[in-house]
């Protein structure tokens, strides 16, 4: 069924429950299939709680003919492999054309490891609606939407395009289910899906969400005292200090002091923090974080660059975490790596543990999860020495390598 486009790589953070439908996809989000989703946010992505690998899409055929459309789209895409057990799919698709309320348009036929098969029917108004949509039109009754936005490709005034994320209960949730077939009833309307997500029947978190500032835990203000010299993160940060970022009760960095602080010789604007993934991120935590915090404006000459920073989990000794890399006025870049052992480790150490070789740990404290285990939180300040000290840095990108251990950064200042 693939017509073998450049579709973009599936990411690392995307774990099993995430199924991965590559190889299955007949058209590119970013062109014009019967409509345009350019827009839509593609990678791991949550929406209406739920996390998607969005990356392009498969459209089946309905009654409108391939004269019409210049497409031949498949009547059915059958043996999606899945080859996992859950209680519930999340199905992210939507539909293109409309048809009488309550007509079954399609259905998704579930094939288990001992020969059963289970059949979701997609029925219009109930599953699914037209994802091209005008003030006032109705929405499903079973599904919720899941993403709206701007529908560029259309002609009619007033228009925007709409997805749906429909939930079904798994009828055999203790069965593997090894394939899924995507079927088209051939009516006015034809189904499209863009991404299957298994709900395991057990698992760490509460629910799926992308990571974001807690209203009841804002961000510190930013001094006036704060100089240029000390890079501002306000619109990159990801978490507050004093939040579960990791969805587990006391886990936060509640202690360390706010504001513009001397930490190991350097100022540093001390406010938020700004966490990458790492390979089990979401499947421990139920939270998508980035896997690139890019464009962070420094837009200054220096001699060295001190990050306060530390990581989540750990790794073995030299493996490269992510880089943070540089980007100059005159087009050059360079990058200093993230290396475990080297200038990061994890953020939990014993109170006997040593820095890292190339990092100076400049703050500890504690949580109530740490002290319970006999833990303490720390800060490392790794400092990166500029090659190119008269030139001026206009930009600098924070880059998780998505290992198991994701790297967080809490201030960076430039010497």
């Amino acid at each position: 069924m693939n017509t073998k486009k450049n579709y973009p790589e599936r990411s690392r953070q995307a774990n099993p429950d995430l199924i991965d439908l590559t190889d299955y996809y007949t058209a590119s989000l970013d062109e014009d299939w019967l409509g345009d989703l350019a827009p839509l946010p593609k990678g791991v992505r949550v929406f209406a709680e739920a996390a998607f690998d969005v990356r392009g899409l498969i459209q089946l055929a309905g009654k409108v003919k391939i004269e019409k459309t210049g497409i031949d789209f498949p009547q059915a895409v059958r043996g999606i492999k899945i080859n996992y057990k859950g209680q519930r799919l999340h199905f992210l698709h939507g539909t293109t054309g409309s048809v009488k309320e309550d007509t079954c348009i399609g259905e998704y036929v579930l094939h288990y490891a001992n020969g059963r098969t289970g059949t979701i029917p997609i029925v219009y108004q109930r599953q699914v609606s037209d994802w091209r949509i005008q003030q006032g039109d109705p929405v499903p009754t079973d599904a919720d939407i899941a993403w709206t936005g701007v529908d560029e490709a259309s002609d009619k005034p007033g228009c925007n395009a709409q997805l749906y994320r429909y939930t079904a209960n798994n009828p055999f949730p203790d069965e593997e289910i090894k394939t899924i077939d995507f079927i088209s009833r051939m009516t006015e309307s034809a189904p499209f899906l863009i991404a299957i997500t298994i709900e395991p029947a057990e698992h760490f978190y509460e629910g799926f969400s992308m990571a974001r500032i807690d209203e009841f835990c804002p961000i510190t203000p930013r001094s006036p005292q704060a100089g240029p010299e000390l890079v501002d993160l306000s619109t990159h940060y990801t978490s507050s200090l004093e939040d579960n970022w990791f969805c587990h009760a006391g886990h936060d960095l509640r202690d360390v002091p706010r504001g513009v602080q001397v930490l190991g010789g350097v100022k540093f604007d001390v406010r938020g923090l700004v966490q990458l993934a790492a390979s089990k991120s979401l499947e421990i935590t139920g939270v998508v974080f980035p896997e690139a915090v890019k464009g962070i404006a420094v837009n200054r000459k220096g001699r060295r660059l001190h990050f306060l920073q530390a990581c989540f989990w750990n790794a073995n000794e030299g493996d490269k975490l992510g880089e943070y890399v540089i980007h100059y006025a005159d087009g050059q870049t360079r990058s200093a790596p993230i290396l475990y052992q080297k200038n990061v480790v994890d953020w939990w150490v014993r109170p006997e543990d040593k820095p890292p070789a190339e990092a100076e740990e400049v703050w500890r404290g504690s949580n109530p999860a740490t002290r319970s285990m006999g833990f303490v939180t720390h800060l490392l300040k790794y400092t990166w020495e500029n090659p190119l000290p008269e030139v001026e840095i206009s930009t600098i990108d924070f880059v998780s390598d998505l290992i198991e251990a994701g790297p967080f950064l809490v201030a960076l200042t430039v010497e």
